[in-house]
């Protein structure tokens, strides 16, 4: 227990962090929950150092915690798929609470690029109350601010706003990690999109704060996006910044700039730049729903709908429901393409 204690004090150390991890007796309970904290803080040379040295340490404990890292490792290098990664973690067997928690926290994350919602569910009410029965301390709030950032976004894509609000707004308060907190800020923000201007780009701003703090380039980059689509969303053109293209996704964001600016020309032509280089559904989605609103033909806000529902996104996909009930297509439609 005294040993379970010293962990939020070491990570909590400014000085030389890293080096007292390595340091650390690979046996120990305190070198495990080490894992968690490279990973959550994205130190991964760190945590395949700790993964390496785990795995030929003397402690069956250590070496099963070290095995159900490194199937989440492989899974976010694409080494092995979520198939494989899922039935290897059903099998590992585990000998403590943390472990238990972190197989399935594991498996919900792999549900969740599956888009298995239902399984996520149950799974994420079993986690929850094995969470409760863990000690206070660094390893507890680590492990409920992963499964609440998960069931956050789980909520915003299914739409359920105001549940997804609520395990935002206690991720703020509980995590460990600043990037923890970045996702969840921006989630919230994502969540007030097409509801409230203000608080959009308020959440955002709380987001990027951070960001900025850890430099975290990549992260800026998509929230500095979605504050661009937000402006342009609400009609503030004039105070949409700019970054350069990166990716499709920043490409179409300057299509939907030109789009309500009136130039729907351009738009058409840019668009057909892109049309052959799409790379998923939820790309395709928005294509669909600027090429409706370039070309005001409601067929293509139909096909947003389709792309949109495909990749399993709920909220984005309100935006080509939104343009058609703007053209007076029938509510009962609607409801129906809504479900």
């Amino acid at each position: 227990m005294v040993e379970k204690q010293t962990s939020d004090d070491l990570f909590r150390s400014t000085e030389n962090i890293e080096q007292s991890i390595k340091e650390l007796d690979p046996n120990s309970y305190l070198a495990r929950v080490s894992l968690e904290y490279a990973v959550s803080n994205s130190k991964i040379e760190l945590l395949e150092y700790l993964i390496e040295k785990l795995s030929h340490s003397s402690s069956e404990e250590s070496k099963k915690w070290a095995e159900i890292y490194n199937i989440d490792n492989l899974v976010c290098k694409n080494e092995i798929s979520l198939i494989e990664s899922t039935n290897r973690l059903t099998y590992i067997t585990c000998n403590s609470q943390e472990m238990s928690i972190l197989r399935k926290i594991f498996q919900l994350y792999n549900y969740y690029d599956l888009k298995a919602f239902q399984m996520i569910e149950i799974l994420s009410d079993l986690i929850n109350e094995e969470i409760k029965l863990l000690d206070e301390g660094y390893m507890k709030d680590s492990l409920q601010s992963r499964l609440d950032l998960a069931m956050q976004s789980v909520h915003l894509h299914l739409n359920q706003l105001e549940k997804s609000r609520s395990f935002g707004q206690n991720i703020i308060k509980i995590a460990p990690t600043p990037i923890m907190r970045a996702i969840a800020f921006k989630n919230l923000g994502t969540s007030y999109i097409l509801e409230n201007y203000n608080e959009s780009i308020n959440y955002f701003n709380q987001s990027l704060n951070i960001l900025n703090n850890i430099q975290r380039h990549q992260e800026i980059h998509n929230i500095k996006r979605l504050k661009n689509f937000v402006r342009i969303y609400w009609g503030h053109t004039q105070k949409v910044e700019f970054v350069k293209n990166q990716s499709i996704t920043d490409h179409l964001i300057v299509v939907f700039s030109l789009i309500k600016n009136g130039d729907e020309k351009s738009a058409i032509e840019s668009l057909k730049n892109v049309e052959s280089n799409l790379q998923d559904d939820f790309t395709s989605g928005y294509y669909y729903y600027y090429l409706g609103l370039a070309t005001k033909e409601e067929k293509y806000f139909y096909e947003s709908i389709k792309f949109f529902s495909k990749s399993g996104d709920h909220f984005f996909r309100q935006l080509p429901l939104l343009a058609l009930k703007e053209k007076g297509v029938d509510t009962m439609l609607l409801s129906a393409l809504s479900v």
